[in-house]
């Protein structure tokens, strides 16, 4: 099995349903934080960017939160982290891009 041992930079963008006010949207995404640093990512930063509209409607929801997370850590934690934010009724949409490969 190959070692890991380089930590990548990781950008996260969350959608949430835009139903819940900022107080619940930092109640939902809170979890999220623990868990990456329960699992050892390093340099958390996060970006919310707010309402906006959607593109195309997803699960009959035409607006959405959104919120961008940075985070730093080993590939191996990405699929716990994924399946999580899938798992999450509250998230209509995520994605999540390694910042480190050119």
């Amino acid at each position: 099995m190959k070692k890991i041992s380089q930590t990548n930079n990781y950008e996260s963008m969350i959608v949430i349903n835009s139903a819940y006010n900022e107080s619940e949207i930092k109640k939902i995404i809170y979890p999220y934080i623990k868990e990456l640093r329960k699992l050892g990512a390093l340099s958390i930063s996060i970006v919310t960017r707010g309402k906006r509209n959607l593109a195309y409607e997803i699960e009959n929801h035409k607006t959405g939160y959104f919120i961008q997370l940075y985070f730093d850590s080993f590939p191996n934690i990405l699929p716990i982290y994924k399946t999580k934010l899938n798992l999450d009724k509250n998230i209509l949409r995520s994605v999540v891009v390694n910042l480190s490969k050119k």
